[in-house]
């Protein structure tokens, strides 16, 4: 498995992965398709507040994850949000969420990633606790502005 940033060929495939991931129990509902194509265009342009990367082996891509970064003086240093781990159906179960993980922690020089996960997600929260993620013990609030 390779883990790779996302180039421009990949857009149809990307926005399948992702609306799929957004009509899927892993999230509280879904977002438009513009937003997910802005982040997509942003990312491709250049950002340093955003990346995707796209996992893929010899059948082909088997996923994605979609990283924000940010400084927080709490941690100390860069942080890295992990937006969205998305794997397609037959890459579940393999490994490839752990190996990502695994390989992100060894190549960002961020001091703390953080991600958020459905309650009910035991499977998901599972992967996390394996991989020395904890829960925060707070609460997450959220100011929407259109």
């Amino acid at each position: 498995m390779t883990f790779r940033k996302i180039k421009a060929e990949d857009k149809k495939l990307y926005l399948a992965m992702a609306r799929d991931f957004y009509h899927s129990p892993a999230v509280l509902h879904a977002v438009p398709d513009s937003y997910i194509e802005n982040t997509f265009d942003l990312v491709l342009k250049g950002t340093p507040f955003a990346d995707i990367y796209v996992f893929e082996d010899g059948d082909g891509v088997q996923g994605y994850a979609v990283l924000a970064f940010t400084h927080s003086q709490e941690a100390g240093g860069l942080v890295c949000w992990i937006e969205e781990l998305y794997l397609c159906p037959t890459a579940r179960g393999k490994g490839v969420g752990g190996a990502f993980l695994d390989y992100l922690c060894e190549q960002l020089p961020a001091v703390r990633f953080r991600l958020e996960v459905e309650p009910e997600n035991l499977r998901v929260k599972s992967l996390y606790a394996r991989h020395g993620f904890l829960p925060m013990g707070y609460e997450s609030y959220v100011l929407e502005k259109n």
